[in-house]
């Protein structure tokens, strides 16, 4: 019998569904805009900062280097962030005149995916939600630290035969 991935107890596959379920949600009211919600993310995370270096970018939405760079190099390929190196050899990033205009321009977009989720959550779940993705977020951080080893685990919460 197959796993059945809507009922498993695998915090990865249950966020990572989640995160599908309500990225597609944004990229489609978002449309209109030719954004994507990881794409509007980044831009926001910039404007908020002013500017910011690279690494502190990715810690600030958990992605990793790899990965933020290949976002950045199409945000500055589209001419929504300028790139410079500073003092220190650190790339700081900071949005373009044409980067806030397509901001300003999306977060009418935004504010309405946002609206339509709280609504089919309700308040309650809403702010839960918000509440406990900032603690998952902490712990998955926290948990990339500790020192295990890869081999067999016996699992804590699972009685062992």
């Amino acid at each position: 019998m197959a796993n059945d991935l809507r009922h498993s107890t695998c915090a990865c596959v249950n966020i990572r569904r989640a995160s599908r379920a309500i990225c597609h949600l944004y990229d489609l009211v978002l449309e209109p805009t030719q954004l994507k919600a990881t794409q509007f993310t980044i831009l926001q995370t910039i404007r908020e900062s002013g500017e910011i270096a690279h690494c502190d970018l990715a810690t600030d939405i958990a992605a990793s280097v790899e990965t933020l760079s290949r976002r950045l190099a199409n945000a500055r390929k589209c001419g929504w962030v300028r790139m410079q190196v500073g003092k220190n050899g650190r790339r700081l990033y900071s949005l373009t005149a044409k980067g806030q205009r397509m901001l300003d321009e999306a977060l009418p977009y935004w504010d309405r995916a946002q609206l339509r989720l709280r609504r089919s959550l309700g308040e309650a779940d809403w702010q839960m939600l918000a509440s406990f993705t900032e603690r998952v977020t902490s712990a998955a951080i926290r948990a990339e630290t500790m020192r295990f080893s890869n081999g067999a685990v016996k699992h804590p919460f699972v009685p062992q035969p």
